[in-house]
């Protein structure tokens, strides 16, 4: 019998909630967790550089808990973003409308999707193909080329989540896990798995553009949950990309919630 998908979209959220923690704890920034409320800052002004993963607000005082939130930002003037997951979050129009009164405007709505690890559908390996975990800064090295390139993003190898990576190291008690994806030895696909919050949490799924179309990213992802069914979790999870919901549901996840990202800047 399949897990309920209230049970998924809370492994979700946890998962999301624990990897972006764990990303901008200290030296990077500052995370802080009281009264059902994660929330964390950095100092930078960036909007995905500060946020509010989880709220906790209380029906009868939804205007007083976002006003309270929002201070230390407010104080500092920086802008943030602001998470929620619905579920397990209700769908509430009074949240919503409380959340647009303070100046918070929807910037993305992805879906959130789940995966009971023993359900996995694990395709058919490229030609010439091989995955492996990356265990030190050489291969980490080829793997932030991989993403870096996948993104088109230059200036990859210097974002606070690959200085946390480094960080963290590569060894099998570190809460991130790496992959490279080798086709005839050449680094071409590339994968992350959190582990922090007791689900696989999936992550950087990523092709070199002369290599899509053939199976590589799928090929990653699978090696890299295969890997984490052999580690106890049982759920795997991930907010998706909706270009790259295809590939999820060829292995096996479904949908399960909403991942709602809100934005607030000190101008508005």
């Amino acid at each position: 019998m399949s897990l309920p998908d209230l049970e998924l979209a809370e492994a979700v959220r946890a998962d999301l909630v624990t990897m972006v923690s764990l990303l901008h704890a200290p030296p990077i920034g500052e995370v802080h967790a009281d009264a059902g409320s994660t929330w964390f800052l950095t100092g930078t002004p960036s909007t995905h550089s500060n946020g509010i993963l989880r709220a906790f607000l209380p029906p009868s005082d939804l205007d007083g808990a976002i006003e309270r939130l929002l201070e230390p930002f407010r104080s500092g003037s920086l802008p943030l973003m602001w998470w929620r997951f619905v579920p397990p979050e209700p769908a509430d129009e009074a949240v919503e409308q409380a959340l647009r009164r303070h100046g918070l405007l929807l910037e993305a709505d992805r879906p959130g999707l789940g995966l009971e690890l023993e359900r996995l559908r694990r395709p058919a390996m490229p030609a010439g193909g091989r995955v492996e975990r990356v265990r030190d800064p050489s291969a980490l090295a080829s793997w932030v080329d991989v993403v870096g390139r996948a993104f088109d993003d230059p200036g990859f190898a210097d974002r606070p989540s690959v200085v946390s990576f480094r960080r963290y190291g590569f060894g099998d008690d570190a809460p991130f896990r790496h992959y490279l994806l080798r086709l005839e030895g050449w680094p071409v696909g590339a994968a992350t798995l959190s582990l922090g919050a007791g689900v696989a949490g999936l992550g950087n799924i990523a092709v070199v553009p002369e290599a899509r179309r053939r199976g590589v990213g799928a090929a990653v992802a699978a090696a890299a949950l295969s890997e984490a069914r052999e580690l106890g979790p049982r759920i795997a999870a991930l907010s998706a990309d909706p270009l790259g919901v295809g590939l999820y549901l060829q292995l096996g996840f479904r949908e399960v919630s909403r991942h709602l990202t809100y934005v607030w800047s000190p101008e508005r």
